[in-house]
């Protein structure tokens, strides 16, 4: 079996680039303060298994296969991709947020990015 040597780290910065997520949310999302991200996460070659599982959860993409196959996320099977702003409104409160639906063989796939949110939802 052969195993690509890929540097993660930037595999998992050029994804969160292509979703639109900012570092800031990303960050976030993972326990990671905005301005320690580009060093705990970007700059790695290799992570801990239990992070990226988690970055993997986060950003809807199984990292571990770029170590096999070096396929990116979302691509394989991939049919179609639609994007939408959408406002969310509860009661008095608006949040814009960002969807993407993927279009797969068998499935579609929702990504939910939260865009501006000044009303104190989450």
């Amino acid at each position: 079996m052969k195993f690509d040597h890929i540097h993660i780290g930037e595999v998992i910065k050029d994804e969160v680039k292509r979703q639109g997520v900012s570092f800031a949310s990303f960050g976030e999302s993972i326990g990671i303060q905005r301005q320690n991200v580009n060093k705990k996460i970007f700059s790695q070659k290799s992570l801990n298994t239990d992070l990226l599982i988690e970055i993997s959860e986060k950003l809807g993409c199984n990292f571990f296969d770029f170590f096999q196959s070096g396929e990116k996320c979302n691509q394989k099977g991939l049919h179609g991709e639609v994007r939408a702003t959408l406002t969310v409104e509860f009661g008095e409160k608006k949040q814009d947020r960002a969807f993407r639906f993927l279009f797969g063989e068998n499935d579609i796939q929702i990504v939910d990015n939260k865009i501006n949110d000044n009303t104190g939802l989450k």
